[in-house]
């Protein structure tokens, strides 16, 4: 059986990746503080084959629909998925960067 996986909200990802877990034991990293902005973006696609919601598809017909899920890697071999969190950021920046055109306007 597969170890229990916490489940946590998006933005405390950065402050989580600082912490090693060992069976129910909680550490701090060792070394420099992991800064997920920092470490290289990667991403990989999966394909969802399920039974189309439409209804029924000819013989011998599957449609898939892909699914792209991104990753982190950072030194000393940390992968994380961060695809929420990507997602967070971005959303996070555009709003900034809005705020930042309507102050620019006023002035």
């Amino acid at each position: 059986m597969a170890p229990l996986v916490p489940i946590f909200p998006t933005d405390d990802l950065q402050s989580r990746v600082q912490i090693i877990h060992r069976g129910f034991k909680e550490k701090r990293r060792k070394g420099e503080p992991i800064d997920l902005h920092k470490c290289e973006l990667m991403e990989m696609v999966q394909y969802s084959c399920n039974p189309p919601e439409e209804g029924i598809l000819p013989p011998g017909v599957v449609m898939c629909k892909p699914i792209v899920r991104l990753f982190r890697r950072c030194a000393g071999g940390l992968t994380v998925e961060t695809t929420s969190w990507e997602k967070m950021n971005a959303n996070n920046e555009a709003s900034s960067n809005k705020l930042d055109t309507r102050k620019e306007k006023k002035s």
